[in-house]
């Protein structure tokens, strides 16, 4: 926002006229109104500084120097919070009552994405889920994160606390590997499990579980890299 958008922004937020502008900072109406206008893009210092007294605002908030947060109240909202704490019950339940009607009008609909769910759990589990028919399909809100993945499995057990828990359902990415470090689902010698991938071994995040090596002499199968809890 420019600084001659910014002086009329906040001049329409506490209602002022240019006069009221003229007035109330002391400068010559042809300034202000040159200004406001935007033909004026380059006033002097003392000029702003004089604006800014009028409208109760600092020179860093006028030349963009600070940026508000995300969450502030605006003037308006102020005002409108002022008012509801005047309210006696019977209002205060009637303005909840619209607020939450126009709230459900205006908030967007929720895209969603439909993917394969197997319902055999991993971890203890036994033989490779990707090998079953898909239990049913589920549906996650659309997201950027959510369309990276290929299907989602139930997980079983507590050896990958407390990140994981059983029965939890995690987003899957179909892969044949991944890299070390990173949590996958894996098949090692029939046997299904959800693990960090560590150096010839498979690694639980709960301490109680010991790591599971494995050597060129035992089937692995990395089933994919599991992107995060649903």
């Amino acid at each position: 926002m420019s600084f001659n958008e910014f002086i009329n922004h906040r001049r329409k937020e506490m209602s002022l006229t240019v006069d009221d502008l003229v007035e109330r900072s002391g400068l010559p109406k042809g300034t202000v109104s040159k200004i406001t206008a935007g033909i004026n893009q380059n006033p002097k210092l003392s000029t702003i500084e004089a604006l800014c007294r009028a409208l109760h605002c600092s020179l860093d908030d006028a030349l963009g120097l600070s940026a508000a947060p995300a969450d502030a109240f605006t003037r308006r909202e102020k005002e409108f919070v002022k008012k509801y704490r005047t309210l006696d019950e019977y209002g205060r339940e009637m303005m909840d009552s619209v607020l939450e009607i126009e709230y459900r009008r205006c908030r967007p609909a929720l895209r969603m994405l439909a993917l394969p769910f197997y319902a055999m759990s991993v971890s203890a589990g036994f033989g490779n889920p990707l090998d079953e028919t898909p239990s049913e399909e589920i549906e996650i809100t659309d997201t950027p994160e959510h369309r990276q993945g290929s299907f989602a499995v139930r997980i079983s057990g507590d050896s990958m606390l407390p990140q994981f828990r059983d029965g939890d359902r995690v987003l899957v990415r179909e892969q044949q590997s991944v890299e070390i470090g990173e949590i996958g689902i894996f098949v090692l010698n029939g046997e299904s499990f959800i693990k960090k991938l560590g150096v010839n071994e498979l690694i639980s995040l709960n301490p109680h579980y010991p790591p599971k090596p494995y050597s060129a002499a035992d089937s692995i199968i990395c089933c994919g890299k599991v992107l995060c809890k649903l």
